[in-house]
């Protein structure tokens, strides 16, 4: 299946660059607001994702957005009554987990300054980190299937996003029967570099 993703992928790219259609180059920035079930943390921190955006029309209105992004998610897990009774932690402690993120995404333009994107995410988990007592913890899966759904607004050489990205796979890592799945969503800004 992957295999045949990517074949469908390269021949889309090889035929708008031998059209000469529309290719552009940006990067962008953002917030991530994420949440994974069933997981012991009291509350989800806002955390960032930065990367590059590229963009091959194959017409006026549909095209395909392929991008490369590093992403944070921060999990926050408050200190129990217990820890500070001991006084053993009076801080949450925060897991961080950096992923690399390549969303491929069909993007259709219902009107000139909007854009609707949807497709497949894959996630590759970089590093996971644990703030507070103890060392992290490898509970995490170290990839990551998701699906992106969203929207863009076109303001010439910067764009505005908002997107909603949903786990597909469980991400724990851990022997028991418990299933941890994502759901993240992202707000942004982009700009632009070059359009041919």
């Amino acid at each position: 299946m992957k295999k045949y993703l990517v074949a469908i992928l390269l021949v889309c790219f090889i035929t708008n660059l031998n059209a000469q259609e529309k290719f552009s180059l940006g990067i962008k920035v953002g917030q991530n607001f994420t949440s994974v079930n069933n997981v012991a943390v009291d509350h989800n921190t806002a955390s960032y994702h930065a990367g590059a955006v590229m963009y091959f029309s194959i017409n006026d209105k549909m095209g395909i957005a392929p991008e490369v992004v590093l992403s944070q998610t921060k999990l926050e897990k408050a200190a129990s009554v217990l820890n500070y009774l001991d006084g053993s932690a009076i801080t949450p402690e925060t897991y961080h987990l950096n992923y690399l993120s390549i969303p491929i995404l069909f993007e259709f333009k219902p009107m000139q300054k909007l854009s609707l994107q949807a497709g497949p995410q894959y996630s590759i988990l970089l590093d996971q980190k644990k703030d507070g007592i103890g060392n992290a913890s490898m509970a995490f899966n170290n990839g990551e299937f998701a699906f992106v759904g969203g929207g863009k607004l076109n303001l010439g050489g910067f764009f505005l996003y908002g997107r909603y990205v949903v786990g597909l796979q469980n991400i724990n890592e851990l022997q028991d029967q418990s299933k941890w799945k994502t759901t993240q969503w992202q707000l942004g800004v982009g700009m632009n570099l070059f359009n041919f």
